[in-house]
């Protein structure tokens, strides 16, 4: 089953439709943009020559000013240095050198969460859990993961040393940085998924997740469709969730491999004009179940829109994100670069998608994890009120329809749920009330992934009806 990460990934919804780079062009007339040119050298000056506090390097003050510009554009258009490029990069292509390992930050050092097939990391017997202290002999305490990764990471072929520290014992291993190739998709059988389908109807059905539209995510998809069809499979369950989207023309691509000949998506630029990117697949392989939540994003988006409006498939789950807008990088210079969002896309019947989503045809929600502080009452109306009755559905207990309004169905069913687990029985929301809701909200998700329960649900109706 899924396990939880929702909680994680909802902070984290940044651009990630990316086009092939371009030169920026420096020949400007604009007489505004020149005047202001020359006000920001005077200021640049002024400030480097005559400010008496800290030294503040020129260069400082000049990525200060861009990212200042770039703060009052949308979200997605950002100014990077040429190593935040090269990171950005990176993190979509599906592709890096280092050891191999997944961290997280766990107190001052960095914590492995799991190290990668086949990885040197993994070769070299690194365990979940492993504590990072040490690299080449220097401290890790109190480094940012960014910070961390930059000195694990190399030329291939050559050597790191990592100190680690495993419970109370510590050591060092020397590892060989190698080229890391993320594997952009994943299969899982069906009937490990759900043990008691039969033989019959599980040959029909396959289970494939797709993490990310990077580089490599068609070239991935090639073999599982191929073993599907020499199968025979019918039905294919494709699972974007959290999936927050990558490369324009390996989503393409992809759409290439499942859904039948005609648009995927529009792009329309700030003049209006349109560039339309098509499947040329003849046939279909399979019926498609899409499942989606609110993390699904972006590339992602327009594949889940042509899946229903091909009429190849249905959705299930929840409205996506909605980041129907595409960026490209531009290289300002050799040490700078920027990510400009110029386009709109619309999907392939032509809806628009940028703050509104694709509509799941089967709605299934699953709760956020509530972050929120405040104490709630019997008579609160607040958009937190929701969220715990969202949860409260979730687990079973009776409430009206969940809304903003914590009327006396939400303190019963409060009550009970403090009753049920020890709490203070009071029926008013209060910090270890929602502690606790949030760790029932997450053993539940782990236990029964209801979205990909519906998805087999509509797919076994499908086989029924013929």
């Amino acid at each position: 089953m899924r396990k939880w990460h929702k909680y994680m990934l909802t902070v984290c919804v940044i651009t990630l439709m990316l086009t092939p780079l371009r030169v920026l062009a420096t020949d400007s007339h604009d007489a505004y943009i020149e005047e202001k040119g020359e006000e920001f050298k005077r200021m640049l000056h002024l400030l480097t020559e005559q400010y008496a506090g800290d030294e503040v390097h020129r260069e400082v003050l000049f990525k200060a000013a861009m990212d200042g510009m770039f703060e009052e554009l949308d979200t997605y258009s950002t100014f990077y240095t040429k190593n935040q490029k090269e990171a950005f990069i990176e993190a979509v292509s599906g592709e890096f050198v280092g050891i191999g390992v997944y961290m997280e930050l766990d107190g001052d050092y960095p914590k492995i969460q799991q190290p990668l097939p086949k990885s040197p990391a993994l070769k070299a017997g690194v365990k979940p859990e492993d504590l990072i202290i040490a690299i080449n002999g220097e401290s890790t305490k109190g480094l940012s993961l960014n910070e961390v990764a930059s000195k694990v990471k190399g030329k291939e072929g050559t050597q790191v040393n990592i100190t680690f520290r495993r419970g109370d014992d510590e050591f060092t291993l020397e590892l060989t940085r190698q080229l890391i190739k993320i594997s952009a998709v994943e299969s899982e059988d069906i009937q490990t998924l759900f043990p008691s389908l039969s033989d019959s109807k599980a040959r029909q059905i396959n289970y494939i997740k797709v993490n990310s539209i990077n580089e490599n995510v068609a070239t991935d998809m090639v073999p599982y469709v191929e073993k599907a069809k020499k199968k025979g499979v019918k039905y294919l369950i494709l699972d974007l969730r959290d999936n927050l989207g990558g490369y324009v023309d390996t989503g393409v691509d992809l759409c290439n491999l499942l859904i039948p000949k005609g648009p995927v998506l529009h792009f329309i630029n700030k003049e209006g004009r349109k560039h339309t990117y098509r499947s040329e697949l003849e046939k279909a392989p399979f019926e498609l179940v899409v499942l989606t939540n609110e993390n699904t994003a972006s590339a992602s988006e327009f594949i889940a829109a042509a899946v229903k409006e091909s009429g190849i498939g249905v959705t299930v789950g929840e409205t996506t994100y909605g980041k129907g807008v595409a960026q490209y990088i531009w290289n300002f210079s050799s040490d700078y670069a920027f990510k400009l969002t110029m386009e709109e896309f619309l999907s392939r019947d032509g809806n628009k998608i940028n703050k509104i989503g694709v509509t799941p045809d089967y709605e299934v929600i699953v709760p956020n994890l509530i972050v929120s502080p405040e104490r709630l009452f019997l008579d609160d109306e607040m958009e937190e009120v929701k969220d715990v009755e969202l949860i409260l559905d979730y687990l079973g207990y009776d409430i009206n329809k969940p809304d903003f309004v914590y009327d006396q169905k939400t303190e019963s069913a409060i009550t009970k749920f403090q009753e049920k687990h020890q709490l203070r029985a009071y029926g008013v929301t209060d910090y270890p009330t929602l502690e606790m809701l949030n760790e029932k909200l997450v053993e539940r998700i782990n236990e029964k992934d209801i979205q990909l329960e519906k998805a087999l649900d509509v797919i076994l109706s499908k086989m029924n009806k013929n």
